[in-house]
């Protein structure tokens, strides 16, 4: 299906619609022929019967599957990883809106305001890139995003001298730092966490269109989280030492005098120079403030709502006060982050090559495999455990009990679901005796009961 290049300075009597929140996506409105073409293609995978989770996973690139949760349509990372690769993201960003408008339904909230502040930007600057856009978005986004944010830890420093003997002192520090981060301050990080750092890396490695420099990259990545950097009393191996020289390619270095900051700095080295190489500067921004931190340099870090739950999780670690943690808690989910705020997601994007933030416009959406029964708790990797379900679910589960998770959406969701299912069943792609126990094992979970006309299953308990 040919999908036809976009005119932005065409279309300007539909801008007020945007800017009031009743834009409309039809292509008859947005859309008119220009050179700038795109090829909307799906890959042809017929189906004799489905059996594995890969199996599962592909009935999105035959039909519209919806999320079992959110109920929001379910995207293939195949879709993200051609738009990748075709230069959709990297473009300008009159052809990346145009061509993201075709995903508008897939889109969750955030992600879609994100998509329409970037389309209302493409009126003005139809040539820049997404980066750009980004970047032009940002001063106004943090601006808003500081006014939710600073009455929520207002409320959190109010409760400092609550706080027992002994995690008073770690919470206020932890607040310090965390209004250096917010209020973009320098200051002296304590430790380097090599955990968080890959987790950063792991999180756009999927973005770097070069592969070989990916795997490099990754490759480099993978020690810094070894223990041996966060005991201080394991000692350094020369096997370990020679592992390193090697993936850094340092050759004329005493190896006696080697220590364990060095081995880290050769690493976040090397994966700078490749950054650079990619002009990577979200890459670069990581290694900077890696590098910066080992040496116990002042450094500016941006707020990271996942970063500070991690953190304050540390300092109220063993306390005492159930009753006081749980009201911190409450307080720190009222947050903005990048799921529930346009504002948070444009200025964690704020140094984010240009295919980093595409992709992570669809990313939510992404078919997942669920287990049902939590595989944390012994869930098999079997078809009657699965569902399917979007990342964003998906990761906000976690490996908590489905019963705990879904009663935040409508049971009309897990219906059409499993009707969906049910027709693959009637296709013959699915055993009507494995989607039985599909039901059987979702009810035990989640205390929801839903029946086929055709299938006539009725769930027992304690099934499996």
């Amino acid at each position: 299906m040919r999908i036809l290049g976009i005119n932005l300075y065409s279309i300007q009597p539909q801008r007020r619609n945007i800017e009031n929140n009743q834009y409309d996506y039809s292509r008859s409105q947005l859309l008119t022929a220009q050179n700038d073409t795109f090829v909307k293609s799906v890959p042809d995978i017929s189906f004799t019967a489905i059996r594995s989770a890969g199996d599962f996973r592909s009935l999105v690139n035959q039909r519209k599957i919806h999320c079992i949760y959110c109920g929001r349509p379910l995207l293939s990372n195949k879709i993200a990883a051609r738009l990748k690769a075709n230069g959709v993201f990297s473009g300008p960003i009159k052809n990346f809106a145009q061509e993201m408008f075709n995903y508008i339904e897939y889109l969750h909230p955030s992600e879609k305001e994100a998509l329409k502040k970037i389309t209302l930007m493409a009126f003005d600057y139809p040539n820049i890139r997404l980066s750009e856009a980004i970047k032009k978005l940002y001063p106004k986004a943090n601006e808003e995003l500081l006014k939710e944010q600073k009455p929520i830890f207002k409320e959190l420093s109010g409760l400092a001298n609550q706080m027992p003997h002994g995690w008073k002192t770690k919470y206020q520090k932890l607040l310090k730092i965390t209004r250096n981060r917010l209020e973009e301050k320098e200051y002296i990080p304590e430790e380097f966490s090599g955990k968080e750092f890959a987790y950063k890396i792991y999180r756009i490695s999927d973005t770097v269109k070069d592969e070989y420099m990916a795997s490099r990259i990754i490759k480099l990545t993978e020690p810094l989280t070894h223990p041996i950097f966060k005991n201080p009393k394991e000692p350094l191996t020369e096997k370990f030492i020679d592992k390193i020289l090697r993936l850094t390619e340092i050759r004329d270095t005493n190896k006696n005098e080697v220590t364990k900051s060095d081995l880290q700095l050769f690493l976040i080295g090397q994966i700078r120079k490749y950054a650079e190489i990619l002009n990577r500067k979200d890459i670069i921004n990581f290694c900077d403030i890696g590098i910066a931190t080992i040496e116990k340099k002042p450094v500016k870090i941006k707020f990271s709502n996942k970063a500070f739950r991690y953190d304050l999780n540390e300092a109220l670690e063993g306390m005492p006060d159930d009753a006081l943690r749980e009201k911190i808690s409450s307080i720190v989910k009222r947050l903005p982050d990048s799921r529930t705020s346009v504002n948070a997601f444009i200025t964690k994007h704020e140094l984010a090559a240009s295919d980093a933030i595409g992709y992570d416009l669809l990313r939510p959406a992404i078919v997942t495999i669920e287990h049902m029964h939590p595989k944390s708790q012994n869930g098999a990797n079997e078809l009657w455990n699965y569902a399917l379900s979007c990342e964003r679910d998906n990761n906000n589960r976690s490996d908590s009990y489905m019963k705990d998770f879904i009663n935040a959406f409508p049971k009309e969701n897990q219906q059409r679901y499993f009707n969906e299912i049910f027709e693959e069943v009637f296709k013959g792609n699915i055993p009507k005796e494995t989607a039985q126990r599909m039901l059987k094992v979702f009810f035990n979970e989640s205390g929801r009961q839903f029946e086929s006309p055709k299938l006539k299953s009725k769930p027992k308990k304690n099934y499996y």
